[in-house]
């Protein structure tokens, strides 16, 4: 195009420049590296897992997904929802009437490897993360995976008065009985938890120490420190998108399940009104989690909540993915000293993919960065542990996984 003409018509310059600059960073993102920074003890268990696992030296985002925000938001939108079947049974989680979704994609067979999947704020099986990563394990390494729900979420009822909480493990460690039960002591038995689920499985994995039952553990985009991450989501740019996002979340969970607490003889000190017009996470947890779980104020529950404190203790194999672009769970939040302090632990900081997303390839429609980790990190395990595992439908059993 003459440059005469684009002197008269500036509006055609500025998009032939836009489109220009766009083109080339793009093809400057697929020409450049993105190593990533691999914390650890450098002892020989360590070793053999980094060795056996090439992806985690290098996440190469999605070349035309610039930044977190964007990579954040598109993780959700781009990617469609597969369709994936779970069969659900409630469990019982305590003596008040109080019960949580199970969602196991397949029945399992005797001696085959579990993968339970743990989700985010308000999350479940129906959310494309969950679905995406419960079909690669099973697709990749024909591993069963089980869904833990929170209570009353994933389209679940919530059957006594009482929500979830974030400082609270106990419900997964009933349900990780629940399943060491179904399988038995000796089958391999993995968890992977996100954002919230990730808080939590590191809690708990850190309170169980020498005694968890589980043979590896993925802590993806985990908020380490609340304190950190609240303030954080209550920046200007953040209280108006993600933060709002997250707290109509809530407010919708709550309206959902408005009957349990509209009862004064047993949540005496919640005031629904105030609950509803919260405006801020930090809003909603004052007026309905605080209460409940009779916690001082919001800062102690942030503290009980806050995994970090938790790392020292972790005595399984625990592998830590983060992005530092991570938008809404700040990496900053991460106690380096801790992680290598622990021989158990392995943590990869990325440059970018942003929050529970990690999109790839130039049409990122399918299966995202975090699922080759994951399934790279648990085929590790497994030969690390010197465990095979075929299926034989002639000579191995279905294992029954309702409760008796």
């Amino acid at each position: 195009m003459p440059w005469s003409y684009l002197k008269t018509h500036p509006q055609i310059l500025i998009l032939t420049i836009s489109s220009t600059v766009a083109i080339a960073g793009c093809i400057w993102r697929v020409i450049k590296r993105y190593p990533s920074t691999i914390i650890m003890i450098p002892t020989e268990e360590n070793q053999f897992i980094i060795n056996k696992c090439p992806s985690f030296k290098e996440y190469r985002p999605t070349p035309w997904i610039f930044n977190g925000h964007f990579m954040t938001i598109l993780g959700v939108m781009f990617r469609p929802l597969p369709n994936v079947l779970y069969q659900r049974i409630l469990l019982p989680v305590d003596d008040i009437g109080g019960t949580i979704a199970i969602d196991w994609h397949k029945q399992p067979y005797e001696g085959q490897p579990i993968l339970v999947i743990l989700h985010g704020l308000t999350g479940g099986s129906d959310n494309e993360y969950i679905r995406w990563m419960t079909l690669s394990a099973y697709s990749k390494l024909n591993i069963c995976c089980v869904v833990i729900h929170a209570r009353g979420c994933g389209r679940s009822e919530l059957t006594s008065p009482r929500s979830f909480c974030a400082a609270d493990t106990n419900d997964l460690r009933i349900s990780i009985k629940y399943i060491r039960s179904i399988v038995g002591n000796h089958t391999p038995l993995f968890a992977v938890g996100y954002s919230l689920g990730a808080g939590i499985l590191t809690k708990y994995i850190g309170e169980e120490s020498n005694g968890c039952p589980l043979d590896g553990a993925v802590v993806c985009c985990a908020s380490f420190d609340m304190h950190l991450s609240t303030a954080n989501m209550e920046q200007l740019l953040h209280i108006y998108t993600y933060n709002r996002r997250l707290t109509n979340n809530l407010i919708r969970y709550i309206r959902q399940h408005e009957h349990h607490f509209l009862k004064p003889e047993l949540l005496p000190n919640i005031n629904m009104n105030q609950a509803y017009q919260s405006k801020t996470i930090r809003d909603f947890d004052k007026h309905i989690v605080v209460p409940q779980y009779g916690f001082r104020d919001v800062e102690h529950y942030y503290s009980e909540a806050s995994s970090n404190v938790w790392l020292k203790s972790i005595r399984i194999p625990t592998l830590i993915l983060s992005a530092i672009d991570d938008p809404i769970c700040p990496i900053e939040g991460l106690p380096i000293d801790d992680v290598l302090q622990n021989p158990y632990l392995i943590a990869i900081k990325t440059l970018e993919g942003g929050h529970v997303s990690y999109l790839q390839g130039w049409w990122p429609r399918t299966y995202s960065y975090d699922n080759t980790v994951v399934i790279d990190y648990i085929k590790a395990r497994l030969k690390q542990m010197n465990y095979q595992w075929k299926k034989d439908n002639h000579n191995q059993k279905l294992l029954n996984i309702h409760l008796i």
